[in-house]
């Protein structure tokens, strides 16, 4: 009988552990970005909206590009973050301009180099544009472009020396994910956002 209530305990203790060990690893996760800054358009915001981030560690908001984005550096340089993680484009694609593609190029150059010049210490992450769904496709075309503007990205990572993350496949692995209008993120995705960025610092 007292194998049996023994037995009975650590098993209540091993759950209790297990339970707690999960709640610890979400706070571990959002520990290490107590000193980082996302910047982006809404899809980013939705990390303080869905209170996933505070809002302190968020620049962002509907509309933004990378053109308007410069105007938030000085706010940024208030914060000197030791990690910078940048979602930006989704917007910049539907420019009506000649050359969105250029225009972003070069807004996105020019706001990185700043960034580097006022907060040399920080380290700069440029994020993928997510993709869309067909529904979200169908209802704006240009947005087929997103996979050109990822490879502009990947080369600007490459020619100004920061990190290039790709946040497409896990927006792939998770198609129920999806806010209704087949651009934006439910509450529940962000927390597997920043799991997969933490697993990369």
């Amino acid at each position: 009988m007292k194998k049996i209530f023994f037995s009975f305990l650590i098993g209540i203790l091993l759950i209790g552990m297990t339970a707690c060990g999960n709640t610890t690893n979400e706070e571990d996760v959002k520990f290490k970005f107590t000193n980082s800054v996302f910047i982006g358009d809404s899809i980013i915001e939705g990390f303080a909206i869905n209170e996933i981030l505070p809002r302190e560690s968020v620049i962002a908001g509907a509309g933004a590009t990378a053109g308007f984005t410069y105007d938030d550096i000085a706010d940024l340089v208030e914060k000197k973050p030791d990690n910078i993680f940048i979602m930006l484009g989704s917007i910049d694609i539907l420019m009506p301009v000649d050359d969105p593609k250029e225009l972003f190029r070069n807004d996105l150059t020019k706001l990185i180099n700043k960034i580097k010049e006022e907060l040399p210490e920080s380290k700069i992450h440029l994020q993928s544009i997510t993709p869309v769904t067909q529904e979200a496709l169908k209802q704006e075309p240009r947005y087929e472009r997103i996979e050109e503007y990822n490879q502009i990205l990947k080369g600007l990572a490459d020619n100004l020396s920061v990190n290039y993350i790709d946040i497409g496949a896990l927006v792939q692995e998770n198609p129920d994910l999806y806010a209704e209008d087949g651009i934006h993120f439910k509450k529940e995705f962000y927390p597997l956002w920043l799991g997969k960025l933490s697993n990369l610092m």
